[in-house]
Order: structure tokens, then C-alpha cells, then sequence
């Protein structure tokens, strides 16, 4: 199956989705979102024992295009709470999903591109990888999750530091800071993926879906209200004079 500059591929019990758009650094659409979405509610009707989901090329990606923000500030601001809706129904679709999800990080993951990696239930990442959001630098907030569930995994002052500096930490530092599960050299990152991949697989798929719920139940009551509040902020900074002016200073750089 391919379509949408994603690519799902099946294998005895396994899946892979790779983020397929090399030429942009796997940068994300929402076409790409919402094929995503689709793949998972595909394997929630399947007989799947785990799921990978990884960049084409070496990178994971560099986040959301933005090749229509330019546009959100002008849309109907309804135009754009539905659109940013229907996104986090594609990752909560990756949530529901009772077979593990394993996020395969190399490369740039960065902004959108991190935020999917949070809705996955474990991430490998090799040496290369590198963690960042960029938003500020355009004037943009927070919109797929990442200032929501982000603090659960790293605490808020990392988070605070990663949205607010839009610098970048690497993958050292992302498994000491509990973002990432497993760090290993290039030479053995595909091994390694390999044999967890393996190792999840050899387990009911019925006790990992129990599992992701109790560990789901424990997350913050108000995450689905926050995440709500997300899209509302986002809206607002679209609108706002300066960010567009940094948006447009970053088409004409």
C-alpha cells in the first residue's frame, strides 16, 4: 500500500509505515496524516503484532510542511480547527492501536515530526537523531501535542527549553532525558530495531493493547481538553501580524 508520500508494508504479522517524501526531508501533510490515520484503523481490523513507523532516506522528518501556513492566517478559523482535529484523530488512532507502535528515529525529528513520534508507545533512535521544535522561531504555538504530552516523558523544563529556544538536543541526551527507550550507532541501529521488533512480537498482542491502557489511564485528566486548547492557540498565532512576517522571512530565505 502507498499513497500519499506514505508507504505500508506487511510482513508476516509486521508492519512498516515510512514517511516517504525524501525530497523534503519527509516533511508532513495533512494527506500524510490522514493516510496514516487510515493504515491504523486498517491494522486495528488486522492481525498485526507490531508496527514500526520510520523515514525514507535516513531521517525521521522535519515536521509539518509549511507550505500552507502562509494561508492559515487568512482561513476560517473553524477551516482550521478541523483541519488540526482530524490530525489528532490520526495519531489517536496510532494510541488505540493495541499492537505496539515502535517510532524508528534517524535524522531530523523535529516539530510534527516529534510530535508523532509521541504518539507511538516506544522509540529507537540512532546516534543521528536529533530532537527539536522549531515553532517559535515563527511565531507559531504548539498544535499536534508535543507541549501536552512532552512534559511526561522529560518534565517541564526541558519542554519549556526544547519550545522556547528552538534548539535541538541529540540523541544522547534524549535517552538520558527518558524521550527515547534505546540509543544505538548507525552500524547496529537496524539490527537492534530488528530484534526489538522481535521481541514485542513475541508477545500476546492482547496484553500489550491491556498494557497501553492502563499506562493511558494514568495520563493527566485534562490531556484531551489541553490538547483541545492546542488547536484555539494555534489558530490565535496564525493571526498574528508578526508571525506571519517571520513565516514569510522563512519562504524567502
Amino acid at each position: 500500500m502507498s499513497g500519499s508520500d506514505i508507504l505500508v508494508e506487511r510482513s508476516n504479522g509486521r508492519a512498516t509505515v515510512t514517511l516517504d517524501r525524501p525530497e523534503k526531508a519527509n516533511s508532513l501533510t495533512g494527506e500524510m496524516f490522514a493516510a496514516i490515520g487510515d493504515a491504523f484503523d486498517e491494522f486495528a481490523a488486522e492481525d498485526v503484532d507490531v508496527v514500526t513507523i520510520r523515514g525514507a532516506d535516513g531521517t525521521f522528518s522535519a515536521g509539518v510542511d509549511m507550505s500552507d501556513v502562509p494561508e492559515w492566517g487568512a482561513a476560517d478559523p473553524l477551516v482550521v480547527r478541523d483541519q488540526l482535529e482530524s490530525i489528532h484523530e490520526d495519531l489517536r488512532a496510532i494510541e488505540r492501536l493495541d499492537a505496539p507502535v515502535v517510532a524508528a528515529l534517524e535524522g531530523h525529528v523535529l516539530g510534527g515530526g516529534l510530535e508523532l513520534a509521541l504518539a507511538c508507545d516506544i522509540r529507537i533512535a540512532d546516534e543521528s537523531a536529533e530532537f527539536g521544535l522549531p515553532e517559535s522561531e515563527m511565531g507559531l504555538a504548539m498544535d499536534l501535542g508535543g507541549a501536552q504530552k512532552l512534559p511526561g516523558f522529560v518534565g517541564e523544563g526541558l519542554t519549556k527549553y526544547l519550545i522556547m529556544t528552538d534548539r535541538t538536543i541529540d540523541a544522547d541526551r534524549a535517552f538520558d532525558a527518558g524521550l527515547v527507550e534505546e540509543v544505538h550507532d548507525s552500524a547496529a541501529f537496524e539490527d537492534e530495531l530488528r530484534a526489538l521488533e522481535d521481541d514485542l512480537a513475541s508477545k500476546p498482542t492482547y496484553v500489550h493493547g491491556l498494557a497501553k491502557r492502563q499506562v493511558h489511564s494514568a495520563r493527566p485528566l485534562n490531556l484531551e481538553e489541553a490538547m483541545q486548547q492546542a488547536i484555539h492557540h494555534a489558530i490565535a498565532a496564525y493571526q498574528e501580524d508578526e508571525t506571519q512576517r517571520r513565516v514569510a522571512d522563512f519562504f524567502d530565505d
